[in-house]
């Protein structure tokens, strides 16, 4: 089994800029609902199967992402943000509000694979991290896979510092 390599990025929320614009093209971004549960666990499970960076290890993290999903869903009164296009959730970040939490985007963002490419992983990044903010959180941390788009293009962003992290972010990778 090939062993995965972790990097986890962290942003001084108070230093955070810019504000988030709105998004165009008939997009809005709100916050989970508890009834978007079903929803936003088909989305995950679609945006990490379709990607060929996750190939073998998506299933190593698989049930436990689910059930960390699960739980934000059933715990916290704010689970992540949403993009929608027209009823559509076509694009998700489900949230950690645990200030010492060592992954408080531990969904990433998500985006359905027919909406890549089109800097939206970025817009939700941004909103996710406003998020965190808003809940009062100072830092904000996020683990990533080494090696994926994720972790070259959206995350460096926003002034975020990298480490590598030699832990699996759900401990069984």
């Amino acid at each position: 089994m090939k062993q995965d390599y972790w990097k986890q990025f962290s942003w001084n929320l108070s230093q955070l800029h810019p504000a988030p614009q709105p998004l165009s093209g008939g997009l809005t971004i709100r916050p989970l609902e508890r009834a978007d549960e079903a929803v936003i666990q088909a989305l995950t499970t679609r945006a990490f199967s379709f990607d060929d960076q996750w190939a073998g290890s998506y299933r190593r993290i698989a049930d436990a992402l689910q059930l960390r999903i699960h739980e934000a869903f059933r715990v916290q009164s704010h689970a992540g943000v949403a993009i929608v296009h027209g009823p559509r959730i076509i694009a998700s970040s489900c949230l950690s509000m645990d200030s010492d939490a060592d992954n408080h985007l531990f969904s990433g963002p998500c985006v359905l694979p027919e909406y890549r490419s089109r800097g939206l992983g970025a817009a939700l990044l941004l909103y996710s991290l406003h998020s965190l903010r808003q809940a009062g959180l100072h830092v904000a941390r996020a683990i990533c896979k080494d090696g994926t788009t994720a972790c070259k293009f959206v995350y460096p962003k926003f002034a975020s510092v990298v480490d590598d992290y030699d832990d699996s972010p759900f401990g069984n990778s």
